[in-house]
């Protein structure tokens, strides 16, 4: 029997590529174009540039290396998200919330060492 396939199944995806990696970091926006009033609309796929398609393909194996390292109730949360970065931030949030929530724990755990001299 070939295990070999059931084995890779079972591996967390790796997101190795740095520019992949730029995706969730720096973002990632379909192109756009201008009308003909100066408004911004979708670039129609055919007509974007190769450096255009190249960042959508970092930024959907970015977007997809999120979507399979999360449980499905994580995976609700970011299903809408188009970008790597959108998905990132959002669990980012969610796991670690906001900036005030982060230093109210951090009070509440050098309270609770200071009282305890533990944690």
């Amino acid at each position: 029997m070939d295990t070999s396939f059931a084995s890779a199944a079972l591996r967390p995806p790796v997101l190795d590529d740095e520019r992949a990696w730029q995706r969730v970091i720096n973002g990632w926006t379909p192109p756009v174009t201008l009308d003909q009033e100066g408004d911004n609309l979708p670039k129609p796929e055919t007509d974007w540039t190769a450096d255009e398609v190249q960042n959508s393909n970092y930024n959907s194996k970015a977007l997809n290396a999120i979507f399979t390292s999360v449980d499905m109730n994580m995976f609700s949360l970011i299903t809408n998200c188009t970008s790597a970065k959108s998905a990132w931030n959002t669990l980012q949030r969610h796991c670690e919330g906001s900036e005030s929530v982060r230093r109210t724990r951090l009070r509440m755990l050098t309270s609770k060492f200071d009282e305890d001299g533990r944690i």
